[in-house]
């Protein structure tokens, strides 16, 4: 950044200083009240941008509830400071009268939407308030928030700007429509290509089998294996070429790298194991399986620690991705009947998922089942991938393009 007044990356037909201005300046306080019931959809402003709200909460009227339009500022006054403020883009709707809500002066939406939580502003935020009744609640002091300094470019840039995030945003929201869309089809497909509890053939099938599957608890056909954590207190076992993995790094498909590696004298001394490439792995003691039941697999050979267990079977007898998707679909079920929480954490309680019955078809149709789960994994893995990237350059652009 060269100077105080200047961004670090601008578009390059503008080249004279910002302007410092106060919030105050910028905003135009407003209320317009509801003069009949459900005049308007009921909006909600949250810490990460407007909702509509879901149905009336019981024995309240939305009548005298403020009405705002498309490109109005709102915000709530306890949690203001967390991030609780909005540039609207739903449409005309009615807004909880404890809202506070303005209308732009010389300030274009778009351009200032993108930095209402910038790290910045956050803080402008908390030292604008006050302490509240509890400790996520501070109350907004208006005349401390109204001299909040922003820096503001010519009108022409500031639409520039505002477009530019505006297209990104709608770049980042189809990105991740796309990504919900697989995740979807992918959810439905594991609820009917498995046969439900007690039955032996499933709703849908690939054309040419018609056997009923196989029964079998899983440790008939399963062995687990877990790992270790090599002591820290000895240098030489650390820093290598063997990837390392903790309970956290098992959060996605496919992993290939992890926080730590460590030495073949690591996998010789201590009682971590090595498993191949594309091993099955579970999560067995994490904070994670309050709410969810991690399954990977690694693209590399890797040692795993103690709170994950690697999964070992004949592969002339069941298929890998098979394995992985029948394990996923029986998620809900591990987690409410199989997950143990102990005083910390909670652990899978291994002799009762040893005793998991899982459904087997032939391995030909276990093969054509796992392939098209594995397409399905990599196209959300491709989402995920190119979501998280676009992002990081919205990120970017942030951090060099206000001031």
């Amino acid at each position: 950044m060269g100077n105080n007044y200047t961004p670090e990356i601008r578009f390059s037909e503008f080249t004279d200083a910002w302007e410092q201005r106060k919030l105050g300046e910028m905003l135009k306080e407003f209320i317009i009240k509801s003069k009949t019931e459900d005049e308007y959809t009921v909006l909600s402003s949250t810490n990460s941008g407007m909702e509509i709200r879901d149905g009336r909460v019981s024995g309240t009227s939305n009548l005298g509830y403020k009405i705002i339009e498309d490109g109005d500022l709102v915000l709530s006054p306890q949690n203001l400071w967390l991030g609780n403020i909005n540039v609207n883009g739903i449409g005309k709707g009615l807004v909880s009268p404890s809202y506070k809500t303005f209308k732009f002066v010389d300030l274009d939406s778009q351009f200032i939407e993108p930095q209402l939580r910038l790290p910045r502003m956050l803080e402008e935020y908390k030292n604008a308030s006050t302490q509240g009744a509890s400790v996520v609640r501070r109350n907004l002091e208006l005349e401390s928030f109204y001299q909040i300094p922003i820096r503001v470019p010519s009108w022409k840039e500031q639409k520039k700007i505002g477009s530019f995030f505006k297209q990104l945003d709608d770049t980042i929201t189809l990105h991740q429509r796309k990504l919900d869309n697989v995740i979807k089809l992918k959810a439905g497909f594991l609820q009917k290509i498995f046969p439900k509890n007690g039955e032996d053939f499933p709703e849908i099938r690939f054309p040419g089998f018609t056997d009923a599957w196989e029964q079998r608890e899983l440790r008939e056909v399963i062995k687990m294996v877990g790992g270790a954590t090599p002591s820290k207190a000895n240098k030489t076992y650390w820093g290598g070429d063997i990837v390392w993995l903790s309970s956290q790094e098992i959060k996605e498909r496919y992993v290939s790298a992890g926080t730590y590696t460590i030495t073949e004298k690591a996998v010789r001394e201590s009682a971590t194991k090595v498993v191949p490439a594309f091993t099955p792995l579970i999560v067995s003691r994490s904070g994670i399986l309050a709410r969810m039941f991690p399954i990977t697999l690694p693209t590399v050979d890797v040692a795993i620690n103690q709170d994950i267990k690697a999964l070992f079977f004949d592969k002339k007898i069941l298929d890998t991705d098979f394995v992985v998707s029948q394990l996923e679909w029986k998620e809900k079920m591990i987690l409410t009947s199989i997950v143990k929480t102990g005083t910390t954490v909670q652990s899978v309680n291994m002799p009762d998922f040893e005793k998991l019955i899982i459904s087997i078809p032939s391995i030909q149709e276990q093969q054509k089942i796992g392939e098209a789960f594995k397409k399905l994994d990599y196209l959300i893995t491709l989402h995920r991938r190119e979501l998280d990237a676009l992002k990081e350059t919205k990120k970017a652009f942030l951090q060099k393009m206000f001031i």
